[in-house]
C-alpha cells in the first residue's frame, strides 16, 4: 500500500440512509480537505459483506462515512468484521469510521463494536473539552462553543469506552467524540444535517472536517 496516495471520503448512501443526506454532506465536503488534499468523495450503495470488503480494502479509503439511517441497517457478520479490521490497522490517514446522526446510529455503533453506549439529549448550546483539545488538533481553531440547531441526539459521557475523546459536550453530554480502537478511531457526530439551514451549518461542518481529519 502507497504511503503518499492520496485518501479518499467513501460515502454510504443506499437504501438505508435518510435520503437528502448524500447531497447535502457531499455540498459541505467539496469545501474541505483531508489530511491536506481537497476531499474526494466516493460513494457506495450496499452494506452486503462484498461490497463493505471492497470499500474497507480500497487502498485510497481513508474515511468510511456513515449517514443518518431510515432504519435499522441489516450488516451481516462478515461486513462487521471487515469494519472492525478496517478500524484496528488503521493510522494517522487511514481508519476513520465516520457516523453522522443521532441515537439509532448509536445503537449501529454499539451493534458494531460491542459498546454500550447510551443515547441522550441535552439542550444547547454545546462547549469545547479544552482537556482533549490540544494546540496540534484540528479542533484547536473552532469556536469555543457550537449552538443546538436540527436535530442533535447525543452520547451520554459516563457510557462511553474509556479511550474516547468529547471535543464537543455538554451536561455529560458529548456531540462529537472519537473513540480510540487500536490503531484507527470510530468518530460521532450529532447532527444529521437534514434539518439545518444552509446559514446555520457552518459551525457543525467545520466539526465534520475537524472529525475526518483527527489522529
Amino acid at each position: 500500500e502507497d504511503e503518499d496516495e492520496e485518501r479518499s471520503v467513501y460515502l454510504y448512501v443506499g437504501r438505508d440512509a435518510r435520503p437528502g443526506f448524500q447531497y447535502k454532506m457531499e455540498d459541505i465536503l467539496a469545501n474541505q480537505q483531508l489530511h491536506g488534499a481537497s476531499v474526494q468523495v466516493k460513494t457506495f450503495q450496499s452494506l452486503d459483506k462484498e461490497a463493505i470488503r471492497a470499500v474497507t480494502w480500497a487502498p485510497d479509503c481513508g474515511v468510511l462515512m456513515f449517514p443518518p439511517f431510515y432504519s435499522f441497517p441489516d450488516i451481516h457478520a462478515l461486513a462487521r468484521k471487515d469494519l472492525r479490521g478496517f478500524v484496528r490497522g488503521g493510522r494517522n490517514d487511514r481508519g476513520t469510521l465516520m457516523f453522522v446522526g443521532g441515537d439509532l446510529e448509536v445503537g449501529v455503533i454499539n451493534y458494531l463494536f460491542d459498546f454500550e453506549i447510551h443515547p441522550k439529549y441535552v439542550a444547547g448550546p454545546y462547549y469545547k473539552n479544552q482537556r482533549y483539545v490540544q494546540a496540534d488538533s484540528p479542533f484547536h481553531e473552532l469556536p469555543d462553543m457550537v449552538p443546538e440547531v436540527g436535530n442533535v441526539y447525543g452520547m451520554w459521557m459516563p457510557s462511553l469506552p474509556p479511550n474516547s475523546r468529547s471535543f464537543y459536550d455538554s451536561f455529560g453530554v458529548s456531540v462529537a467524540c472519537c473513540i480510540r480502537y487500536d490503531l484507527g478511531r470510530i468518530c460521532f457526530l450529532a447532527q444529521d444535517f437534514l434539518d439545518v439551514l444552509k446559514d446555520e451549518e457552518a459551525p457543525w461542518s467545520e466539526l465534520v472536517e475537524a472529525m475526518i481529519n483527527y489522529e
